[in-house]
């Protein structure tokens, strides 16, 4: 949603106590009741920004059709939600100008609901079942439906790769009206290099490259996201783009420079559970 001007910090309300309801003994007797205890959440305004200095000749004098400061500020706009969608997603603690990522929420293990894979040899059996924990986590903590599973594309193509004893692949091409049998997931988007790609114990499973790949102490985890993700809030403002022809004037440099600002806020710790261990580690040859 649209950052509000003016602010470097976004808050949101969150009721740490609920109110309580029962039964009642019998006809008149007392009944029960707790004051609820609110709290708020507060998310932190951070910059994200990048520039290019580009000599006035090669700006003047570019063949490139549409010029190059096109192609300067388009690929400056890129890397911009390259480096947002990595923080979103990613292993930030919120403090030193970072986001609070989710996979940093999802491995909280004093306030979250994480899951340990640990497989020597990583099989996609254990790695369903990892799965099937992280989303019974999410349901029995959060009370509501799991909305989708996050993952690298080497993770879901390896996933995607494997078979059982029988020789028959564990995820499923489903096309058409076609249904799959016995199958522990489904792949519906054959191919995809990004967004909804399939299914595992019927939740949605989406891939995202800039998911890390170098988590845990042995800096090669992947870790899998499974999580009510509404319950996060993604505040942005526009991204604002300027041509500074004067900073570096004097050798005939032009600065490119984008910026904007972001702010991301997480109302429920036990949301999100985020999968790790030694069943993560990447798959080789993915």
């Amino acid at each position: 949603m649209a950052l509000p001007a003016g602010t470097d910090s976004i808050n949101i309300p969150q009721i740490t106590t609920g109110t309580l309801a029962a039964l009642q003994s019998s006809d008149n007797s007392a009944t029960t009741t707790r004051d609820m205890v609110t709290s708020t959440v507060t998310a932190p305004v951070r910059t994200i920004s990048g520039y290019e200095n580009v000599s006035i000749q090669l700006v003047e004098q570019s063949p490139l059709a549409g010029g190059l400061d096109r192609l300067v500020f388009g690929d400056l706009m890129a890397d911009y939600a390259l480096q947002l969608n990595t923080a979103v997603v990613g292993t930030g603690d919120g403090t030193s100008g970072t986001l609070k990522g989710l996979v940093t929420l999802g491995t909280d293990s004093t306030n979250g609901i994480p899951v340990t894979w640990t497989e020597t040899t990583p099989t996609a059996v254990n790695g369903a079942i990892a799965i099937a924990k992280a989303i019974s986590k999410v349901v029995t903590n959060r009370y509501k439906a799991a909305e989708a599973i996050v993952m690298s594309p080497s993770v879901w193509y390896w996933f995607a790769s494997q078979v059982d004893s029988q020789n028959r692949p564990l995820v499923v091409p489903v096309t058409g009206a076609s249904q799959a049998f016995n199958a522990a997931g489904t792949v519906t988007n054959p191919g995809a290099p990004a967004g909804l790609v399939g299914t595992i114990q019927g939740v949605p499973v989406f891939i995202d490259a800039t998911m890390t790949k170098t988590y845990g102490a042995s800096t090669n985890q992947s870790p899998i996201l499974i999580g009510k993700f509404s319950d996060s809030y993604l505040f942005e403002s526009g991204v604002k783009t300027r041509v500074l022809p004067d900073v570096l004037s004097a050798n005939l440099t032009v600065r490119f420079q984008v910026y904007g600002y972001t702010a991301l806020a997480h109302r429920y710790a036990k949301a999100v559970s985020a999968i790790t261990g030694t069943g993560t580690v990447a798959p080789s040859g993915y």
